[in-house]
């Protein structure tokens, strides 16, 4: 790995962490960094899908351009808040104030409803997984669902489906 023009890098011209704190702090800004681009590329992926599909990129399409801003919002706020807080609270921040975003626009748009379908799963499947962080009153989307308290971990049921 090389080094970072601001030192956070552990390469060659980067002097090692003299402490735990350092170390994670470190850590903390490449991983905030590497899920930025992880929405990056999500972000290409859905150009290359839309020019394969209708021959246009994705921001001159209605829905995929809603999509498309959305997830260039999300990298731009996790990668604006590089020293700042858990990377966890700070996309959990982002995504919920993507959702009040949405859920504002789909009151007159029904194309944004689609949208805020999308990063309300998004949200549900994170918070599944035991990522994300409890809505608060003030929250836009928080204010009107809470979400029940932690369950305990069970086992995933699976149902034989006929059809």
């Amino acid at each position: 790995m090389s080094a970072s023009a601001d030192g956070t890098g552990r390469g060659p011209a980067a002097p090692p962490p003299e402490s735990v704190e350092e170390a994670l702090g470190r850590a903390r800004r490449h991983a905030r960094r590497a899920v930025a681009e992880a929405l990056a590329a999500a972000r290409a992926l859905l150009d290359a899908l839309s020019l394969a599909l209708a021959g246009r990129p994705s921001d001159e399409q209605r829905v995929l351009g809603l999509v498309a801003r959305g997830l260039d919002e999300l990298g731009a706020a996790l990668g604006s808040s590089a020293g700042e807080g858990s990377l966890l609270d700070t996309l959990a921040a982002a995504l919920d104030a993507e959702i009040a975003r949405w859920e504002e626009r789909a009151r007159s748009d029904r194309d944004a409803r689609a949208v805020l379908r999308a990063w309300l799963g998004l949200r549900e499947i994170l918070w599944e997984l035991g990522v994300g962080r409890r809505p608060t009153e003030g929250d836009a989307a928080g204010a009107r669902r809470a979400r029940p308290a932690p369950r305990s971990r069970r086992p995933v049921q699976r149902v034989e489906v006929e059809g």
